[in-house]
């Protein structure tokens, strides 16, 4: 299956382990449901395995392991502190009761030395200082947020500048694979296809008996329609040591015969028709003459013919 660049490079984080946990979770069960995607996920961590020999690992500061002790010993001590003064400042807190108010009042103007001046009595309720001090006291625990350690806060800092450049080789390998060292850039996959081709038409096949008489053919001339070769096989008697037989063409049954080729052995096979048209070759009569060696020193049958026919086909084409 052919997966798209995005494919791609999904795999490639999710290999570097750069997703968030909702692209991991995509991830993931495209791998369950996926074995392609799964393959190309364990192709890309084959391929950044060398990687983490370029990253060497950080030792954190010798003084970061002091600096804990030093603080979880003085967590220790004032943990004790923090309970008793959370404790002495727990006290309840009782409502004024309507009834108390309004004796209150009344013994207040019984007591006035002018009983035509009027007073209002005045009650201030002021809340518990224990109260606001302890509220205050959890808001400020609830809403404080524990420092980060040093050592953890460069951990941080080196693993995004790994995840980074990791990032930039993947971007690499897929844009600018040349940039890349030869032992980081993606091998390209290879796949052989294998395409059949029809094979091409068979030409027609044409033959000839060329014969002197009924009984027996001195020759069987077979032409090839396509390429107009022709091969001749000589089914009678050698020709004597100082002649030669030798094959003509006439294009018509009055023409001017001419000569296509010297038959020499049992078999010949020559080109001698391919300046001829389909029509010449087809429709023409062919003759063998007995000639000097080497054939007609003047072009021109020097004897009567001995043996003649014309082509009929034998294949036809297909």
């Amino acid at each position: 299956m052919a997966y798209s660049e995005d494919h791609i490079a999904l795999a490639a984080e999710y290999a570097l382990g750069t997703l968030d946990a909702d692209e991991r979770a995509l991830v993931e069960t495209m791998l369950i449901v996926d074995p392609g995607f799964l393959a190309l996920v364990h192709a890309w961590e084959h391929k950044l395995a060398p990687l983490h020999q370029m990253v060497s690992s950080v030792e954190p500061p010798s003084d970061v392991w002091n600096r804990i002790k030093a603080s979880i010993a003085q967590a220790e001590e004032q943990a004790p502190a923090a309970s008793a003064n959370n404790a002495s400042e727990d006290k309840p807190v009782h409502a004024i009761d309507p009834v108390t108010l309004e004796m209150t009042s009344a013994l207040d103007a019984s007591s006035a030395p002018d009983a035509n001046a009027t007073v209002s009595p005045e009650l201030t309720v002021t809340p518990p200082e224990s109260e606001s001090t302890g509220q205050g006291a959890s808001v400020a625990a609830a809403t404080a947020k524990p420092s980060p350690a040093k050592g953890s806060g460069i951990f941080g800092i080196v693993m995004s500048a790994v995840a980074a450049v990791l990032a930039g080789i993947v971007a690499l390998q897929i844009y600018r694979p040349a940039a890349l060292p030869a032992a980081l850039r993606m091998k390209p996959e290879v796949r052989t296809v294998e395409v059949k081709i029809p094979p091409p038409p068979v030409a027609a096949q044409w033959v000839a008996a060329l014969q002197s008489d009924a009984r027996d053919p001195g020759f069987v001339l077979t032409v090839d329609a396509a390429s107009r070769r022709y091969t001749v096989r000589r089914v009678g008697p050698p020709p004597a040591a100082d002649k030669s037989y030798e094959l003509w063409i006439v294009p018509s049954k009055f023409g001017e015969p001419h000569s296509i080729g010297v038959i020499d052995g049992e078999f010949t096979v020559s080109g001698g028709l391919t300046g001829y048209d389909a029509a010449a070759v087809n429709n023409s009569i062919y003759a063998v003459t007995v000639e000097a060696k080497g054939g007609s020193p003047s072009g021109k049958p020097t004897a009567q013919p001995l043996w003649a026919g014309k082509l009929y086909e034998s294949v036809p084409a297909h």
